[in-house]
């Protein structure tokens, strides 16, 4: 019988599973399948856990998970496995279109991705389907055949899929002089990756900390909110209409939270709401122009040297949000094509200076102008339009802009402005950026060196100068800047072994695994077809928007399983 390996059950490996067999019970074939899982909780993997901090928020609305739909009955090997609902099924989601978008914490999502990969094996009969616990550390293909070996076993398939997420990667050389900093020296440390947060239990209450966070985006908000909220004070929400914050302190601790990052810049929060979220939505119409503009070119071999393919279509679309926004929007006097060639400006620069783009001169002002724009209540820069425009975009683009046949640094280009986006298009809550507030006026968070401060080491920990000549010692340091998919410098034996007996190899020296559109690789070196097929994070380049949970329940995954079931024989 053929046996197919699955490597990573996350969210990824489950929809993945479950639509491979839905294609094998439409086509009246069966298959053995392995799947090597090292979490102990399948479908949740190692992100969405149920055992982690509350601390640990979704940066996607329940509204949002609309789209995260559910599984229908399957009839396989005269079995049948039974459907599954919807998360908003799950959760019994209702909500008016001016209640406030919920977010819950990460292990909400955790218990139903696992429930619902339970519901889906719990009818599998072995001989058809085995679960193995463990990290697969290495691949080989002879004979026209894969063995695919355990840290104590090998096993023989005849394809494999990788859905493995995040993987660690070489690190930077300023973590290496922090890490061997911290080993030279007493009472002070350096944590090279800030997840799990149960790593910090050991230090969330002592008394006198000056923690230093690399980094100024969604993961150090998560680490910012698991330190404080411990013995000494947490929380408490004084607005729920604005999620206005104040933190209550019951003893004093004398902690000191200090973020910083290249740029300084903070992240902008996610409207409030449906009602103040549709001001930001293209039309239908403008979603298939935005579509047909993307793929004339991405689907060609059209030589090109700019993005404005990308570019020019998303800026006459929010030009036109920004000009109906009218009195919502700051003041301006300018015309829709003006507006345009200045979005065209920012987007190539993102440091274009007019009145329209938000001041960031003050870090704190910047965070509270863009909570009061989420919320409706202060006239919307053009950044900030550009930014949710953007994020209504994205799935057009991921999927448009996938496999693109393109120049390699156009690609990367693409994506990198993609990235640049996600200051706005992947904003926090509200409440999350609330919260920053609340710890600045409570003297804890200081965003007074968060503008790329020189760090100098010394013995007691490490030195860190603003601009203004201002200086702060640091006992701790925490690194919260998660690694790019770039292929050439994952550190994981099961990566490093694949590019070694050339296996597989990036579609850029800054990218991911180059795929084909069904998912399986694309090697220069080996001529044959190699049966490695890869979903996710890995073939960033190949493919975009792979972080995303809702990507994890996309298309991508459809075509792999049709792919991979119409080769089989009958």
């Amino acid at each position: 019988m053929t046996t197919l390996a699955i490597i990573g059950i996350g969210p990824r490996g489950l929809h993945a599973l479950e639509n491979l067999l839905i294609n094998l019970s439409r086509a009246n074939k069966h298959i053995q399948i392995l799947a090597f899982e090292p979490c102990h909780e399948p479908g949740a993997g190692q992100v969405w856990y149920t055992n982690q901090s509350d601390a640990n928020w979704t940066n996607i609305s329940e509204r949002a998970l609309k789209n995260l739909e559910g599984r229908q009955e399957i009839h396989y090997r005269d079995r049948l496995i039974e459907g599954f609902p919807s998360y908003h099924e799950w959760i019994n989601f209702a909500q008016s279109d001016k209640a406030p978008d919920t977010f819950p914490p990460r292990k909400q999502l955790g218990r139903y991705l696992h429930e619902r990969y339970e519901s889906l094996t719990k009818s599998l009969e072995h001989d058809s389907f085995q679960l193995i616990n463990s990290k697969v550390e290495r691949i080989e293909f002879k004979q026209q055949q894969l063995q695919v070996l355990t840290k104590d076993n090998s096993y023989i398939c005849d394809d494999a899929l990788i859905t493995i997420g995040h993987q660690p990667t070489e690190l930077s050389k300023q973590i290496k002089e922090w890490k061997a900093h911290a080993k030279a020296h007493q009472n002070i440390n350096t944590f090279e990756d800030c997840y799990p947060l149960s790593q910090f239990e050991s230090i969330k209450n002592q008394k006198h900390l000056n923690i230093g966070i690399r980094g100024f985006g969604l993961a150090m908000i998560d680490v910012m909110r698991d330190l404080v909220t411990n013995s000494f004070g947490t929380f408490r929400v004084v607005d729920p209409s604005t999620f206005k914050t104040q933190y209550i302190s019951n003893a004093a601790q004398h902690l000191k939270l200090i973020p910083f990052s290249l740029d300084g810049l903070p992240m902008a929060p996610k409207p409030l709401n449906k009602h103040i979220d549709d001001w930001f939505k293209p039309t239908d119409e403008e979603l298939n122009y935005f579509k047909t503009e993307l793929e004339a070119v991405s689907r060609t071999q059209i030589k090109v040297s700019s993005l404005d393919f990308l570019t020019i279509p998303i800026s006459k679309i929010a030009a036109r949000v920004f000009v109906e926004l009218k009195s919502e929007a700051m003041n301006h006097d300018l015309n829709q094509k003006q507006i345009e060639t200045l979005i065209l400006e920012w987007l190539d620069d993102s440091e274009t200076k007019h009145h329209l783009f938000q001041d960031n001169s003050s870090t704190y002002n910047t965070i509270k102008s863009y909570i009061q724009m989420a919320l409706g209540l202060e006239s919307i820069s053009l950044d900030y339009c550009i930014g949710q425009v953007w994020r209504h975009c994205q799935p057009t683009l991921y999927k448009s802009f996938s496999h693109a046949q393109l120049d390699e640094a156009i690609i990367e280009k693409g994506i990198a402005l993609d990235e640049e986006s996600k200051r706005f298009s992947y904003g926090p809550p509200v409440e999350s950026m609330q919260q920053i507030l609340a710890l600045v006026d409570a003297n804890i968070l200081s965003l007074d060196y968060v503008n790329d401060p020189d760090i100098e080491l010394n013995d007691k920990g490490w030195q860190l100068e603003n601009a203004q000549q201002q200086t702060i010692q640091i006992d701790i340091m925490i690194n919260s800047v998660l690694d790019a998919p770039k292929l050439l410098e994952v550190t994981a034996p099961i990566i490093t072994n694949l590019i070694h007996n050339d296996l597989i190899e990036p579609i850029h020296s800054k990218l991911g695994i180059d795929t084909k559109p069904n998912a399986y690789v694309i090697t220069e070196e080996n001529n044959e077809d190699i049966p490695i097929a890869v979903l996710g994070r890995l073939s960033k380049g190949s493919v975009i928007g792979v972080d995303a949970i809702l990507e994890c329940f996309g298309p991508r995954i459809k075509d792999w399983a049709e792919a991979y079931v119409n080769q089989l024989g009958s």
